[in-house]
C-alpha cells in the first residue's frame, strides 16, 4: 500500500510527521490519514493527488511513480481509460507521420521527374548560366568603382564639455501616475506564493496546471469564461484578479477553492468551498 511505502521511508529518515507537515505545509491529520490509508478523511481525490505528490517530493521519491500506484489501488478505471486514451494518440500520431511521409515521397518523385526531362534539363542549364554571368558582370562593376573612389580621410571627433550652471535648477518632482484599470478579455489571474503550496488550476474545465509551487514564485493563469484555483496552503497565496488585488485565498494550511468568472472577475463566485482549519 502506498501509505505503507511512504510511512516506511519517512521512518527510515527518521523524519516525524510534524517534520512532514512542517515541510509541505499539509497537516498532519491529513499525513496520518495518507499513511493509514484512510483517503476518506481528505477533502477528495484531487487534493488526494497533490498532497501524495507533495510528500514523496519532499521525501525524494519519484512523485510520478507513488501517485501512479495510489491510482491504481484505488482509482484502476481512470488510469486504465487514460492508458487507453494515450495509446490511441500515439496511434494518431503514427498515421499522421506515415501519411506526411507519403506525401513527401510523392512530391519527390514528381519533382524528379520534371527535372529529368530533356526540356527541363536544358531550361535549368540556361537559367544557371544566366545567372553565372549577371553574377560576374556585378561583381566587375563594384570592383570598379571600389578601386576609383577616393579614400575617405577619418576626421578627429572633438567634444566639449559644457560649464556647470552657477545656479541650481529646481528639480521636478516626478508625479506617479495612476494606472488605469486593466482590462482582460474573461479572467486573467495572477498569483504570488509566499510560502510553498500545492496548487491546481482549471481554465474553462480544463487543468492548466497541478503540482506544488514554491515560495517567492509567481504565476498568471487565463481563462475566457472561469478559472478555478484548489491551493492546499490558502495562506500562502496572494491573489490578484484583473488587475485587482484580491487578498490571500485564506489561513494557512486552509484547503480552499476559489472560483472567478468573466461575469464577476474581481468578485469570488458563491461556490468557493474550503475545508475548516483545526
Amino acid at each position: 500500500m502506498i501509505g505503507d511505502k511512504l510511512r516506511t521511508e519517512r521512518e527510515r529518515q527518521n523524519l516525524t510527521i510534524q517534520d512532514i507537515a512542517k515541510g509541505t505545509s499539509i497537516r498532519a491529520l491529513y499525513i496520518e490519514a495518507i499513511e493509514k490509508g484512510e483517503y476518506g478523511q481528505l477533502p477528495g481525490t484531487v487534493y488526494a493527488k497533490g498532497f501524495i505528490r507533495n510528500y514523496a517530493n519532499f521525501l525524494k521519491l519519484d512523485a510520478d511513480d507513488v501517485v501512479h500506484q495510489f491510482m491504481e489501488e484505488n482509482h484502476p478505471e481512470e488510469v486504465a481509460a487514460a492508458e487507453e486514451a494515450k495509446q490511441q494518440i500515439a496511434e494518431a500520431e503514427e498515421q499522421s507521420k506515415a501519411e506526411a511521409k507519403a506525401k513527401l515521397a510523392a512530391a519527390g518523385n514528381e519533382y524528379q521527374e520534371n527535372v529529368t526531362t530533356p526540356g527541363n534539363r536544358q531550361n535549368t542549364w540556361l537559367i544557371a548560366l544566366i545567372v553565372l554571368l549577371v553574377g560576374a558582370g556585378a561583381y566587375y562593376l563594384f570592383a570598379m568603382e571600389d578601386s576609383s573612389a577616393p579614400k575617405a580621410t577619418p576626421k578627429a571627433v572633438t567634444q566639449t564639455a559644457k560649464a556647470p550652471a552657477s545656479k541650481e535648477q529646481p528639480v521636478k518632482e516626478d508625479v506617479p501616475k495612476q494606472e488605469a484599470p486593466k482590462k482582460v478579455d474573461g479572467v486573467e489571474l495572477v498569483a504570488k506564493f509566499t510560502d510553498k503550496c500545492w496548487t491546481q488550476v482549471v481554465a474553462d474545465g480544463k487543468t492548466v496546471y497541478e503540482g506544488t509551487i514554491e515560495s517567492g514564485k509567481t504565476e498568471t493563469w487565463k481563462g475566457k469564461e472561469k478559472v478555478v484555483i484548489t491551493a492546499g496552503n490558502a495562506g500562502a497565496v496572494e491573489m490578484k484578479v484583473n488587475g485587482q488585488d484580491m487578498g490571500k485565498a485564506g489561513d494557512i494550511g486552509q484547503v480552499v477553492e476559489k472560483t472567478f468568472t468573466s461575469d464577476n472577475a474581481s468578485q469570488p463566485a458563491p461556490a468557493d468551498k474550503k475545508d475548516s482549519k483545526k
